[in-house]
């Protein structure tokens, strides 16, 4: 081994809480925000083949058996941190299992009860310390190189990886052939892979997507080996107007192009289209797959380049002098909004209804469906209690204390039941639960069992209503994984 990289036949024992996750790990979603540990778990956890693995590493590590691979840190020269450049898995369960509050609600139960189990609690954890970033990229890409033995990034990581070394050297092709290793030709294909990739996150493709499409087109498990296959036929260049010359990507017709790619993306994350897109599929029926895409119409001429990373942007919309104030933004907490939840809310769960309910009330108009609104308060908080119970492993104890399977049990002793077992967690939840069960207070749970039973319509008021959900809000993310994702415009 070269002398500079004598640094990993050392191993130092450094402190795991200390040790700070990589937000830009090829593992992850560039999409989503990574700040807590549970946003690092909900990302390396989205796919149900990795939660599985995860949940295998997380066995072996309370069975004192950790992989023996390097975890291969960096000290960060303004920070003074030390931040993981391989072995974020690891890390990332060795954190949790010391402290499994802080895992996402969905699995913490089960984190909780694998912590419980182990022996010994570990504090420190031998790492090589690599002199800084760049070293540290040298055993990455030897890592996980196609030529590697050890367990491979997924296509899609790998990829992005490339994509994001290229513009990190200054996109210097050579400095990158240096540093990987690959051939040019490789190298290039990568990075035209990861280009057409980022184009769903263009205005014209994301917005032709649901909110569910384009979470799934933009995930690390998208099937970008399908947009390699697809796009490196003839007849797709030739129908589609689009060539490769180097790391550049031509197109003949631009605007056509996104609506045609807009449509194929839609129909892969669907996967419920006949004939379903795939990499078996782009070989045997290709003719029958552009048949049910939209054409590209090359008589028209609108030629693009995509050559970099923002590929382009719209044009900003003129500034015109207007004495009407106009604003499409609801400020949160407004009792006078259109929508009970705003559009910035988004809910993780793997219960249907519970998402369901949560995004119809994101588009039910309360001044058009008031009953409907009210209505669905009351059966959300019952299916968020029970979610909770249900996450949190206490059913059986619930129904043991009442002596009643849980379908008899009233939402009501739920209630005072989670009280019980929040007061030292989250005093506003428990306070919120303790108002809810007064009779006598403006929003109580009387109230909203009189939404569905009651013909009392004195409570149907938009202004009410919003200020329930208002107030019921806290406990609500309490109880389930909600994220602000920032825009409130409705």
């Amino acid at each position: 081994m070269d002398n500079k990289y004598n640094w990993l036949e050392k191993r130092t024992p450094r402190s795991i809480e200390q040790l700070k996750l990589w937000n830009e790990n090829p593992r992850l979603n560039p999409e989503e925000k990574h700040i807590t540990l549970a946003d690092f778990a909900e990302d390396l956890i989205a796919d149900e083949t990795e939660k599985q693995h995860f949940f295998e590493l997380l066995k072996s590590i309370a069975n004192n058996f950790i992989p023996a691979d390097p975890i291969i840190v960096w000290k960060d020269i303004d920070s003074h941190k030390f931040y993981v450049a391989e072995g974020n898995r690891r890390v990332l369960a060795l954190k949790l299992l010391n402290d499994p509050e802080k895992a996402p609600k969905s699995i913490r139960a089960y984190i909780r009860k694998i912590s419980k189990s182990r022996k010994t609690k570990l504090e420190k954890i031998k790492v090589c310390i690599a002199p800084s970033l760049e070293d540290a990229e040298w055993y990455i890409n030897q890592r996980n190189s196609a030529s590697s033995l050890q367990l491979q990034w997924s296509r899609i990581q790998q990829q992005r990886w490339i994509g994001n070394l290229y513009e990190k050297y200054g996109n210097d092709i050579e400095t990158l052939i240096t540093k990987t290793g690959m051939q040019k030709s490789e190298l290039e294909n990568y990075i035209r892979n990861i280009r057409l990739l980022d184009l769903i996150k263009e205005p014209e493709i994301k917005s032709a997507l649901t909110e569910k499409q384009y979470k799934k087109a933009s995930s690390i498990n998208f099937p970008i080996t399908i947009l390699e296959r697809f796009f490196s036929t003839k007849t797709v260049k030739e129908q589609w107007g689009i060539d490769f010359d180097g790391l550049e990507i031509n197109l003949k017709n631009k605007n056509g192009f996104m609506t045609a790619y807009a449509e194929l993306i839609r129909n892969i994350v669907d996967n419920q289209i006949e004939p379903k897109i795939d990499t078996r599929t782009i070989t045997t029926k290709l003719n029958a797959i552009l048949e049910k895409l939209p054409p590209v119409d090359l008589s028209k001429n609108d030629p693009f380049v995509i050559s970099g990373k923002t590929i382009y942007q719209s044009k900003p919309a003129k500034k015109t002098i207007s004495n009407k104030k106009v604003t499409n933004t609801t400020l949160k907490g407004d009792p006078n909004r259109k929508h009970l939840i705003l559009p910035c809310y988004s809910l993780e769960t793997s219960e249907y209804r519970l998402e369901g309910i949560f995004n119809e009330l994101k588009k039910l108009s309360i001044d058009t469906y008031k009953n409907a609104v009210a209505a669905s308060i009351r059966i959300f908080l019952d299916l968020a209690v029970f979610n909770w119970l249900q996450t949190e492993n206490l059913l059986e104890e619930l129904q043991s204390q009442e002596k009643k399977d849980i379908g008899d049990i009233i939402l009501k002793n739920r209630l005072n039941f989670i009280t019980t077992k929040l007061k030292t967690k989250s005093k506003k939840a428990t306070s919120i639960i303790s108002k809810l069960t007064n009779p006598n207070n403006e929003f109580s749970l009387d109230v909203l069992n009189g939404f569905q039973h009651s013909k009392d319509t004195s409570f149907l008021d938009k202004k009410f209503l919003n200020r329930f959900w208002d107030f019921l809000f806290p406990l609500f993310e309490v109880l389930l994984d909600i994220k602000d994702n920032g825009s409130q415009d409705e």
